[in-house]
């Protein structure tokens, strides 16, 4: 499973305070643990960011480059601050970024996905139209209509992901979105061809629960989506429960050579 780490978020009450003041320690002391924790690539959330955020963004990915020179996979709903990331990765010599994300909706198919096929982004398509969809049927619907969008913008299905979106367990119908985030899974494996890739922002399944029980309730939630075979998953990487998880999930899937270490807690 390809580990994106969603620690770096302008909505972060540990790390937003100095993404806003462009203070480049907390967010180069993040980029380091992200990574040394086992993070394959970092997420860059800025939200938003509508005022200044193309100078933010250069800022972010600049920051994060000196000391963490991986893929990053960018994620705001300006697009000019997009562009301006990917351009950014490529003048710091970055893998080229993930665009993060694109759905139906108008405004998205009109600025962001372009943005990930003129200059050869992967890019996460959320299966949402104009709200959360109601079940599997619904979203296998949305993710047909996804990938064909990005065909048509020139995208093929090996650089695109599909987020069924996951919504907090705690909601009334947490359970069923739960399932039918699972049966996505398993009709997507059948719906392309050549196949799409698929990820998650997992943490979601446990918004709303006490912090306590958030990382048992991502890590099985975690292991349930790997044995369906997502391969990419938006995770905290700090969690160590969640790692350790993820490394034995490879293993399991014969992705890495197994180790004892796999198993421990780093």
């Amino acid at each position: 499973m390809f580990i994106i780490a969603e620690n770096i978020n302008i909505m972060s009450r540990r790390l937003g305070p100095a993404i806003k003041e462009r203070r480049k320690g907390p967010i180069q002391e993040m980029a380091r643990a992200l990574v040394a924790a086992g993070a394959d690539a970092l997420d860059v959330n800025l939200g938003p960011a509508r005022k200044g955020g193309e100078e933010l963004m250069r800022f972010v990915v600049g920051t994060v480059a000196e000391v963490a020179p991986v893929q990053l996979c960018l994620d705001t709903t300006n697009a000019a601050a997009m562009e301006a990331g990917i351009l950014t990765c490529a003048e710091l010599g970055l893998p080229t970024p993930i665009v993060n994300s694109f759905s139906l909706q108008p405004d998205r198919l009109e600025a962001i996905l372009p943005l990930a096929a003129r200059h050869g982004c992967e890019v996460v398509g959320l299966c949402m139209a104009e709200g959360v969809p109601a079940d599997a049927d619904e979203r296998l619907a949305l993710a047909y209509e996804l990938v064909s969008a990005a065909n048509a913008a020139g995208i093929p299905n090996d650089r695109i992901f599909v987020d069924p979106i996951v919504l907090p367990l705690t909601v009334d119908v947490g359970q069923q979105q739960a399932m039918a985030v699972q049966e996505t899974l398993r009709g997507l494996a059948e719906l392309f061809d050549p196949p799409v890739r698929s990820t998650c922002g997992l943490s979601n399944v446990s918004n709303g629960a006490p912090a306590e029980l958030r990382s048992p309730l991502n890590c099985v939630f975690a292991a349930m989506l790997a044995s369906l075979g997502i391969a990419s998953a938006i995770v905290d990487a700090l969690d160590p429960h969640m790692m350790r998880t993820l490394r034995l999930t490879r293993a399991f899937r014969n992705q890495t050579l197994f180790s004892l270490s796999d198993a421990e807690l780093a």
